[in-house]
């Protein structure tokens, strides 16, 4: 006999969505959405995926939401969830709230929703769905930012685009010693019960469950690897992209000091225990985040709790535990440039990165430049680049070929937000997504975002097969030009934005971390 979840996904199944004129109706586990129809888009936003984390489920895993029959407004993003930037973050607060929270969106403790986008033709096979893991740090971010809007992306490339939020920060990743192991990485859990809703419903909008990807961008791409991991068999996804993403082969070990010094600041002085996490629970939302945003917030990082976020990759993959699914992954040119910014000591560097190296051999791989030219390029190159290098490496050791790597290279004057900033960190969704600013972007601008989208689909609609003119998979250890190096010296166009380079050229330096 059915029971539970299972009967009510059947009996949703059974219900027929409406895809006619400006409101179209669809009926999902969260409820009968009505969306709206415009520019060729279909879009449901704010679309609850979990009960909200308030109370008594504060610092709890999420609970799904499963209300069929309950008619929802879903025209309008729902609000992120408590954010982070005070003094932590990529540059400081204001530059990282202007270049990442502009115009800024509401906030609240109640956020588990998640917006979809999809093309208002419905005919036809099944639409491929991406499933979008914004970064942050995972301190800040929202699937709700402007810049993650969906409409222009699904519209160009018959695609659906999903982008959920997940728990930031303490609320997210609190790292509590009586939370630890299973409920320390809270907002894991959340992106893992938003990709179930994904699968649950997406056939309601027109997609096919069994045709999703998973992507994200920095602290995002760190989650698209660690989803890999989490979900060794039966995913509930068929490939990744990475992007930017910061993948250190070993985590730091655990470490609780983070949530004891929230709970010392907001009054909670219990040792760690269930009356300790009571207090904190009742401690209203804004003073928890006020305190987080002041000159006395700390940072809060996931905890290495061998569930959802695992210590050693690299291990983990040689023991096969891990999804065989293909990935695209790479970094940009100037990755490196916003994480630069105030640093002058190359020696502080290598100590805080945790590189076994000496300063003379990491000067001696950049002839001719001072250290404080090396910087940007050494966070690049043994932060991104060889961290790429040595997890690729590790799945094509246990069998994964459909691997494709990148680096991108586009520079255009309207998204110079510092000087000489070049190709940095965060450059390249804009283009991805659509979301540029038209007025002022130039027409290779405009081609390029194009062509950026064209290439990123192909590979979420068929990750197997090359998604550009000229792009090989990767083989380590091989000098054949797999290595796309994407919108180089002004290509912007599907037919040349690749130019297909020796990885080698960029490995070098993973040559003194033994990861060639």
């Amino acid at each position: 006999m059915l029971q539970g979840k299972t009967l009510l996904v059947l009996l949703i199944g059974c219900f027929k969505s409406v895809f006619s004129g400006t409101q179209p109706i669809v009926k999902t586990t969260s409820g009968i959405l009505r969306g709206v129809l415009d520019d060729e888009v279909m879009s449901f936003k704010g679309i609850p995926f979990a009960h909200p984390p308030l109370g008594p489920l504060r610092f709890e895993p999420p609970v799904p939401i499963l209300t069929p029959s309950t008619s929802r407004d879903a025209t309008a993003l729902g609000p992120s969830c408590l954010q982070q930037f005070g003094t932590i973050g990529i540059v400081n607060a204001s530059f990282d709230i202007l270049l990442f929270n502009t115009p800024p969106t509401p906030e609240n403790e109640d956020c588990l929703f998640l917006n979809v986008w999809t093309p208002a033709d419905t005919g036809g096979a099944k639409k491929a769905v991406m499933v979008w893991l914004f970064g942050g740090g995972f301190a800040f971010g929202s699937g709700s930012f402007v810049v993650y809007d969906g409409t222009s992306f699904a519209k160009n490339q018959d695609i659906i685009v999903v982008t959920p939020n997940y728990r930031t920060n303490v609320f997210g990743f609190p790292g509590a010693e009586e939370l630890f192991p299973e409920k320390v990485n809270l907002g894991f859990y959340d992106q893992d019960l938003a990709l179930q809703w994904v699968q649950d419903n997406i056939a309601a909008f027109g997609g096919d469950p069994k045709k999703v990807t998973i992507m994200g961008e920095s602290a995002g791409a760190q989650s698209v690897l660690q989803v890999i991991q989490r979900h060794p068999v039966d995913t509930p996804f068929r490939a990744g992209i990475i992007e930017s993403g910061a993948i250190p082969t070993l985590y730091p070990p655990t470490n609780f000091s983070a949530f004891d010094t929230l709970a010392q600041a907001v009054n909670c002085s219990q040792s760690p225990g269930e009356e300790r996490l009571a207090c904190l629970k009742n401690v209203p939302p804004e003073v928890i985040h006020a305190w987080a945003n002041g000159p006395e917030g700390v940072e809060f990082i996931p905890t290495t709790d061998n569930i959802t976020w695992f210590r050693n990759p690299i291990e983990r993959i040689s023991q096969h535990k891990t999804a065989k699914v293909p990935l695209l992954l790479g970094t940009n040119q100037d990755d490196g440039t916003l994480f630069a910014v105030g640093q002058t000591s190359l020696e502080g560097l290598i100590e805080g990165l945790s590189l076994m190296v000496t300063i003379e051999q990491v000067r001696a791989l950049y002839p001719g430049l001072s250290d404080v030219q090396i910087i940007p390029l050494a966070i690049r190159d043994f932060l991104l680049i060889c961290e790429n290098r040595s997890i690729s490496t590790a799945l094509i050791g246990i069998g994964m070929t459909d691997i494709f790597r990148y680096i991108y290279g586009a520079v255009f004057q309207d998204l110079q937000i510092l000087p000489n900033i070049g190709a940095y960190h965060f450059s390249e969704v804009k283009e991805i997504f659509g979301t540029f600013n038209r007025s002022t972007a130039t027409a290779a601008e405009a081609t390029l975002s194009h062509t950026m989208q064209t290439v990123w689909a192909n590979f979420i609609k068929n990750p197997t097969s090359s998604p550009a003119p000229n792009w090989k998979k990767w083989v380590p250890n091989n000098n054949t030009k797999a290595l796309a190096k994407l919108a180089f010296q002004g290509n912007v166009k599907l037919s040349n934005v690749v130019d297909a380079s020796p990885a080698e050229l960029y490995d070098v330096p993973c040559k003194l971390l033994q990861l060639i």
